[in-house]
């Protein structure tokens, strides 16, 4: 195992700190326990002197005759008289250790009890200590006599709950101290050997990692010395290598991006282009073979080439259009515009369209919603938006339109009554080139890039879109777009 400088210091500090509060602890552990048990100890002393005047007081004023008879007859006032004077609990019992009352019969201390038999038979004074629930109670116990002879014991306990509470908190208190100490020290001596390690160790690791080809890590030592000198000179070496090498990396990435736009827009155009091609190819084909014969088959075939070429040509308008959005440098020309004006242009350009399907576009704006952006591109979005809302939407219903401020937004809202979109189509639809459900949306005339190309176009203006819907309900555009506070030219 290799031991680090900064490990043998810390290891060092701690152990010695460690050893010191340990040991200090330990003392004044036992010295907390010595005065404790003392002072108990002489408490006991002079709870025996007080108990044997107030005995005697007791039996004095009341002109009785100690016995073991007149002990029994006054045993539960006599133990109530000394208590209270004594300031602690009295119990009387027999000579032979049994209680005059059968309600204490069976008491007795916890953890040591008394040997009464012992005490009565030896004449004896004994008392003891015991510590339970966090209390601590001292029991006293020695023989009342009379003409020579044991009449009874008498058992005192006394209560030093509050005596060891103190104790106790006092132990605590040098433990949450010394911890207190302890940590500071280790926490000083970590901090201290970690400056003075410092530097080594960051050059140490960092020429392993430059020895296995790993240039990013940078070095920052400051210290004024020969090793700030050399980590200087290291990391002046680092920096030329790693310039060098981000710009071959920069170079090589731009032309593997290059290369994955070409291959998916190649496989994307090649896909969409394929359905109208080969319907044109056959009705092509089969007018070819036929000639003039069938004047009705003819006319058919020649309205299909036309419908299917209309359909080509306007796939590879909205390719060029997505492949100029998605390019590194899109073409966009920033002025100052009115959202509100350009939102009712969109709409009323498309109300000829939406009365093809018996549908209305019902709109409301506010007035001078001022953003920044290319005017042409934006109503190309609203016009994009909207076309899709009437295409998908139910015939004979409406397409609501409102465009407001909202939180230093502008939001234009667009919300048709069809089929919906379904959550799992919702993550899909802003991808280029996705249609959910192929055949129905094909037929509506869409090559999947509307939304792409709407998404690109609000991103690039520094806002977003949202849509929500809900099946064989509608759906809902949301277009937020960052307000222009310098107000629209």
């Amino acid at each position: 195992m290799k031991w680090t400088i900064q490990f043998k210091l810390v290891l060092l500090f701690s152990v010695i700190v460690f050893l010191g509060f340990t040991l200090l602890i330990i003392l004044s552990g036992k010295v907390g326990v010595d005065n404790l048990y003392g002072e108990v100890d002489e408490d006991m002393g002079h709870f025996k002197k007080n108990l044997d005047i107030a005995v005697n007081q007791y039996f004095l004023i009341h002109n009785l005759r100690m016995s073991e008879k007149t002990l029994a007859l006054e045993n539960a006032e006599l133990a109530g008289q000394i208590g209270s004077a004594v300031g602690g609990k009295v119990t009387l019992y027999r000579p032979d250790g049994t209680p005059f009352r059968k309600e204490e019969a069976g008491e007795a201390a916890p953890g040591s009890p008394l040997d009464y038999h012992t005490t009565a038979a030896e004449q004896k004074v004994v008392y003891t200590t015991y510590v339970e629930n966090n209390r601590m109670i001292a029991r006293l116990a020695f023989p009342l006599t009379a003409r020579g002879a044991v009449i009874g014991l008498l058992q005192f306990d006394k209560d030093y709950s509050d005596l060891y509470q103190r104790h106790v908190r006092y132990q605590e208190t040098i433990k949450n101290f010394a911890a207190l100490i302890f940590g500071f020290v280790f926490l000083a001596s970590v901090l201290i050997s970690r400056k003075i390690t410092n530097p080594i160790r960051v050059l140490t690791r960092r020429s392993a990692e430059v020895a296995q080809g790993n240039l990013v890590a940078d070095i920052r030592i400051t210290t004024r010395d020969e090793i700030g000198e050399l980590a200087t000179s290291f990391a002046a070496m680092i920096r030329r290598i790693r310039e060098q090498i981000d710009v071959i990396e920069r170079e090589r990435d731009e032309v593997k991006q290059v290369q994955a736009r070409s291959k998916a827009f190649f496989d994307n155009v090649t896909h969409e282009l394929k359905t109208p091609l080969t319907t044109i190819l056959g009705y092509a084909q089969i007018l070819k073979d036929n000639g003039f014969s069938d004047r009705m088959y003819f006319d058919k075939g020649l309205d299909y080439i036309i419908k299917e070429s209309r359909r080509l040509n306007g796939m590879v308008a909205d390719i060029l259009e997505v492949s100029v959005a998605s390019g590194p440098l899109p073409a966009y020309r920033f002025e100052a515009i009115d959202a509100a004006k350009v939102v009712r242009e969109a709409c009323e350009d498309m109300s000829i369209k939406a009365s093809k399907y018996n549908m209305r576009i019902q709109y409301n704006v506010e007035e001078r919603l001022e953003v920044r952006g290319d005017r042409h591109k934006l109503k190309e979005v609203f016009l994009n938006v909207l076309d899709n809302a009437i295409k998908y939407g139910y015939v004979n219903s409406s397409v609501h339109i409102e465009a407001s401020r909202e939180d230093a937004m502008v939001a234009v809202r667009i919300t048709d009554q069809g089929e919906g979109i379904s959550p799992e189509a919702l993550k899909l639809v802003f991808e280029p080139f996705y249609r959910e459900g192929e055949k129905h949306r094909s037929e509506k005339g869409s090559a999947g890039l509307g939304l792409s190309i709407v998404k690109q176009t609000v991103e690039a203006h520094g806002g977003r879109v949202e849509i929500d819907s809900e099946l064989q309900k509608g759906t809902r555009v949301t277009i937020l777009l960052p307000e222009d506070k310098h107000g629209a030219t």
